[in-house]
């Protein structure tokens, strides 16, 4: 991609270079270019649809390409829909009519080799490619035209990059460690700090700060020399996979280098140089020629964008690009001039852009003299210009890099290109068919009348009605020990009221007689009680979140096979389709025993069907939940101006994205259910029904456990119901991995980057406890009832103060009936943070009217006290 991607966004890698400052100040103003002393001929392209298979408009590109065993394909940018679909109907027919038969995506090296692989074993297609391609195509409408060519009988895929890009790239540490098992001397492989740093680079686009490359390398190396011998061995399958390996190893190394040694994930887009990438084009260039020679009688058409694929870029009349060394100048070089096609695309007009970018961007006019400028003064909608034939070194300036003007003897660069009059965006395609997603018809005005948050609709029970008003005070103890448990949370969910205990456990708390009050602290079982006149003691018992040995009878329950039920059931038992919820959300900031922040709101929600990862995952480009803050309440405001995360949290709990893990954690998925340590704690009765309860520990805390990131452990239990194996309620832990973050933050501290400011403190200790209950709707398919989120954060602020952090999140939801879905919320309007939770919190008008008359939720009960069989 023309992009390196950060945790948290798109850095520019050749886009910056081209829109920098020192770009703008080398190109040559097109205005004051010369025509061309005589017009270019051209060929005229009747269609660029893919379903178009009359290639009659095409047949010229057969004396036009000649022998070329490899054809590039590129795009200016990655953010043209209809270029996507140009470019496929271009693949089928230099399939169909060239026999080509292999297409390489600017994609990951190891996740390309996987998903040809598992199309062979009979996966189906769209699953692989959605494992290993980039999202950036995968999620559009008009990349699905792809898929109908590729697979048995048709085009084979491969990768060329060495950014890791898919989800497949979670299974390569163990994938190797499988390979070399029957080797001599695998065993001494560090493959957990192997799979540390493959594992952050591929999460953050940068090596671990708190690992050493010296120490990568030489595990590497060990892995190196038992791939070699392997390599030379007497199974020639085993060799085959040897080879790959090596190669694979090799780009691990060369990305491995290039971010330890120049940090480009850390290099802010306005100060990226064309030359920051020449590191991952050697590599990316090295990546394709181990395919073509290991494959002499394939025909390879390569897709990505065209910086990348170009030839010789530092004829062009900038001295910034001057520096950089494209791929395609390493590959042609290598293979020879008439071996490699390097064909580009045009635009006349239209806009283009990124999907969820924050907006579409205009094609710049063509300037007269340009060549765009005359192919659009043809009026075809499309044609073909051949620069390798009809203008060799022909002095043209054109927008093909980014849609900057640049100057050169174009054809040392770019062998033809095909023109499109005008071109637009790409549009999101639908998770489930892979059609145009559907567009939401509310307005603002429609979302906020007042019938849809009218509690009448279906009111939420609040339980008791409260008597006189007195002070409740008490102590908060450990049950087990005895000792005050300092900055619990004291609350009246009911009334959003509440306090936090001393030093010394103590609370005083303006109540009601009989209102229900909420006792929490991290690390404790919440309970609930009823406020009388009397000194209350509570006790809180420990959450015992470690696996322990089996407590009970019923031995010859195998958790594991329960839980593959679970995940079996999970399509019968829990919502698949669209849905919406309405949910009450209440926050609490406490730093050491002052309540800093408190507030409440209500919202609407939108889940898509196919929603299966928190933050949209990879890139955040996948389905995501759509979140609407419809009203708030400032019960306690904050002295000091609060920023976008002080509400939040890592783990998960603290957006209503993350509060449903059955749908999103891998605790619930096939493919990494093998990931955690499973034990069956009890088999436990309540009212006539039985539970199974299961407690799980993740073996390796990596994304790939974890679904999220710089985590050292998560670990929990589950209630799963006998009868139908539907998960009741969850509980887990999340403990941050401080010792990756601290690293981070202290190697980036001071300097001016994004890396720096989203790691901004260092962290002695940082948890998260999360408990979720699901309740089962009137079409018998369960939905996420409550959830409740506490975390706990110790540390400084860097050159700043010390900080005792408790965050609350409680979220309580009720499922609207199918008629709401025409009134879902649309953030089309609002890009980037204005669509964040806490965004539209901040930026919520208050409305006393409607808090007269709310009726909040009860809140949501501890685990039962059920009985164990015996």
């Amino acid at each position: 991609m023309l992009v390196r991607l950060s945790r948290l966004a798109v850095l520019g890698l050749l886009s910056a270079a081209l829109h920098g400052p020192a770009a703008q100040a080398q190109t040559t103003t097109p205005a004051t270019t010369a025509p061309a002393a005589t017009p270019l001929p051209t060929h005229a392209i009747r269609s660029i649809s893919p379903a178009d298979t009359d290639f009659s408009d095409l047949e010229f590109l057969r004396r036009e390409i000649g022998g070329a065993r490899v054809v590039m394909l590129g795009e200016p940018t990655h953010g043209e829909g209809n270029v996507f679909e140009a470019k496929i109907r271009l693949m089928r027919f230099l399939q169909e009519r060239m026999g080509f038969t292999t297409v390489a995506f600017e994609s990951g090296f190891y996740e390309l080799d996987k998903a040809q692989r598992e199309i062979q074993a009979g996966t189906a297609v769209r699953e692989a490619i959605e494992g290993s391609v980039f999202p950036i195509w995968t999620t559009t409408r008009e990349f699905q035209q792809v898929l109908p060519l590729l697979g048995p009988g048709k085009l084979k895929v491969a990768g060329f990059d060495y950014q890791l890009s898919g989800g497949y790239q979670d299974e390569l540490v163990e994938e190797l460690e499988a390979f070399l098992k029957p080797e001599k001397g695998a065993d001494g492989i560090a493959y957990d700090y192997l799979d540390e740093c493959i594992s952050t680079m591929g999460e953050q686009f940068m090596f671990p700060a708190s690992h050493q490359i010296v120490l990568f390398n030489l595990q590497v190396n060990k892995a190196r020399k038992l791939l070699e011998k392997v390599a030379t061995g007497p199974d020639a399958r085993r060799r085959e996979r040897a080879a790959f390996w090596l190669q694979n190893l090799r780009s691990l190394q060369a990305m491995a280098h290039d971010y330890a040694n120049n940090d480009p994930g850390a290099i802010d887009s306005a100060d990226f140089k064309a030359v920051n990438s020449n590191p991952r084009d050697a590599q990316m260039a090295d990546n394709l020629l181990w395919y073509v020679r290991q494959h002499p009688q394939e025909k390879v058409l390569c897709w990505g964008a065209l910086p990348h694929l170009a030839n010789r870029v530092e004829v062009l009349n900038d001295d910034e690009i001057k520096q950089y060394i494209p791929m395609g100048r390493a590959v042609k070089a290598a293979l020879g001039d008439d071996a490699v096609y390097v064909l580009g695309t045009l635009a006349g007009s239209g806009t283009h852009g990124f999907l969820n970018s924050g907006g579409h961007k205009p094609v710049p006019v063509p300037a007269p003299g340009t060549l765009e400028a005359e192919l659009l003064s043809r009026g075809q909608d499309y044609s073909f210009v051949s620069l390798k034939h009809e203008a060799p070194n022909r002095q043209l300036t054109t927008y093909a890099f980014q849609y900057e003007a640049l100057t050169g003897p174009w054809s040392q660069i770019v062998d033809g290109f095909l023109f499109l009059k005008t071109i637009n965006p790409a549009h999101l395609a639908d998770p489930a068919t892979g059609a145009v997603a559907a567009e939401a018809a509310t307005t603002k005005a429609e979302a906020r009348q007042s019938g849809i948050l009218n509690p009448a609709q279906r009111p939420i029970p609040v339980g008791k009605a409260s008597g006189a008003a007195f002070t409740l005070s008490g102590t908060v103890l450990d049950r087990k020990t005895g000792q005050p448990v300092p900055f619990a949370t004291v609350a009246v969910p009911a009334r959003s009221a509440g306090t936090v205990t001393d030093a010394q456990g103590r609370f005083r708390l303006d109540a009601r007689r009989d209102e229900l009050v909420q006792i929490s602290s991290i690390g404790y079982e919440p309970t609930t009680l009823a406020a009388e006149g009397t000194a209350a003691a509570v006790r809180l018992m420990p959450a015992a979140f470690a696996l322990a040995d089996v407590r009970v009878s019923a031995q010859s329950q195998n958790p594991k096979r329960i839980m593959k039920k679970v995940i079996k059931a999970a399509e019968q038992n829990y919502e698949q389709q669209d849905y919406m919820a309405q949910v009450y959300t209440q926050r609490r900031l406490i730093n050491f025993d002052t309540l800093r922040h408190e507030v409440e709101y209500v919202s609407h929600i939108f889940e898509p069907a196919g929603y299966r990862h928190w933050g949209g995952g990879f890139l955040m480009m996948g389905p995501v939940q759509t979140h609407q803050v419809l009203e708030k309440h400032v019960a306690v405001q904050s002295v000091k101006p609060l920023g976008s995360f002080d509400l939040m949290e890592g783990g998960q709990g603290f957006m209503t994205a993350a509060a449903d893990p059955v749908r999103t954690s891998p605790l619930f998925k096939s493919r990494t259910l093998g990931k955690f340590a499973l034990r069956l704690d009890s088999v436990e009765h309540h009212n006539g029904e039985t539970w199974y309860v299961i407690r799980f520990a993740a073996k390796r805390a990596t994304h790939r456990s974890t679904g999220t990131y710089l985590q050292a452990g998560y670990s929990g239990k589950v209630y799963v119901r006998q009868k139908d194996y539907a998960v009741t309620r969850y509980e887990a832990l999340w403990q941050t991995d401080t010792v990756r973050y601290n690293a981070t933050a202290r190697k980036y501290s001071g300097r001016a980057n994004q890396i720096a400011r989203l790691y901004a403190q260092v962290y002695s200790d940082s948890r998260t406890a999360h408990v979720v209950n699901y309740e089962q709707a009137a079409n018998g398919r369960y939905h996420v009832s409550s959830s409740i989120a506490q975390a706990l954060s110790i540390g400084r602020v860097l050159k700043g103060n010390a900080f005792y952090a408790q965050k609350y999140c409680a979220q309580y939801f009720q499922q609207l009936p199918p008629a709401a879905l025409a009134n879902r919320p649309d953030h089309g309007d609002k890009p980037g943070m204005k669509s964040f939770e806490i965004w539209q919190v901040n930026n919520t008008p208050y409305r006393p009217e409607f808090w007269q008359t709310y009726q909040r939720p009860v809140p949501a009960e501890p685990a039962p006290m059920l009985e164990v069989s015996k």
